[in-house]
């Protein structure tokens, strides 16, 4: 006997965000864990500890994502641990201010051969840097310089569902509040859970206005 499973909106609306809810710990989480495993790399394969930078760890991770896929896609060659080496100097010149140090890194990345993808990958890191930029100054978030927008690339990874979920109508300001204070609570970002409420309205509303 066929049994039909009626649900109501609200219900669906309910598994709807949870299952975002869901989806947007494991982004954050994996963000941070590449970052982890990259930063952790960084002392045995380049001669340089920037375990330090963990701090940054799931905006680095956001941010690195799709570089670390560029480098893989278009360079199938490359073993994990010489792509390890390439995002390590990527993150050297994105997120460090010490000059003596990437020159380092990137003059092992020269020993290695890997110099010619590295300044691929950062000049790919440098669009995505200023689409995102231009994306967050959009949003009109109160920011004093360029770097600590840099603090905001754990997002990146969730734009598409932010998007997607903006334009379905299947989210209330409490399911925005919720979702960012989820964001929030993990201990793993450098921006306050108020900073995440806002940058997520905001996107929120600006999604909704492209419908």
């Amino acid at each position: 006997m066929e049994v039909s499973i009626l649900i109501t909106e609200n219900q669906k609306r309910l598994l709807l965000k949870e299952s975002l809810l869901k989806d947007v710990s494991e982004v954050i989480k994996n963000n941070y864990e590449v970052a982890s495993e990259i930063l952790k790399s960084s002392k045995e394969q380049m001669g340089v500890n920037l375990q330090f930078l963990i701090t940054w760890g799931a905006s680095i991770g956001g941010f690195v994502g799709p570089l670390t896929r560029f480098v893989e896609g278009n360079y199938p060659e490359l073993t994990p641990t010489e792509v390890t080496s390439i995002m390590i100097g990527v993150i050297a010149t994105f997120y460090l201010d010490n000059r003596e140090t990437i020159l380092k890194i990137v003059n092992r990345l020269k020993e290695d051969g890997l110099f010619d993808v590295y300044i691929k990958a950062v000049s790919k890191g440098k669009e995505l840097k200023r689409s995102f930029v231009r994306f967050i100054e959009s949003l009109n978030m109160t920011l004093h310089k360029v770097t600590n927008m840099m603090t905001y690339t754990f997002i990146i990874p969730l734009i598409e569902k932010i998007l997607s979920m903006s334009q379905s109508g299947e989210i209330t300001s409490d399911d925005i509040k919720q979702l960012a204070m989820r964001i929030a609570s993990f201990g793993l970002l450098t921006v306050s859970s108020i900073t995440v409420v806002t940058l997520i309205k905001r996107m929120v509303n600006r999604f909704k206005q492209e419908m």
